[in-house]
């Protein structure tokens, strides 16, 4: 790469939105590369028959296959997958923490 060229494309990467590599581990069938965010743990409760999501009033069953275990490499959040990303769309994917150990 030519030495000017070097220069302009650190610039360009640096311009880049830090959340462009967010989905990199979500599942395409969760995501679709724009439905899926972080999500506060206050907005998901642990209730008798699943997570219920507080703003929607869903509830994502303990055996559901959309409920899965949020990866290590995304720490230890909540994940929330709606619809067309939208805050009050139907849950696609809910990814929850390891608790303990």
């Amino acid at each position: 790469m030519p030495n000017l060229l070097r220069p302009a494309a650190v610039l360009i990467l640096l311009a880049l939105p830090v959340g462009a590599m967010a989905h990199d581990w979500y599942p395409f069938t969760c995501c679709s590369n724009r439905d899926c965010h972080a999500i506060a743990e206050s907005e998901v409760t642990a209730g008798p028959k699943g997570w219920v999501i507080r703003r929607t009033g869903e509830i994502i069953g303990y055996d559901d296959e959309r409920l899965m275990q949020t990866p290590k490499q995304a720490g230890s959040s909540f994940h929330l997958c709606t619809t067309d990303g939208k805050p009050d769309g139907k849950a696609i994917c809910l990814f929850v923490p390891q608790f303990g150990s």
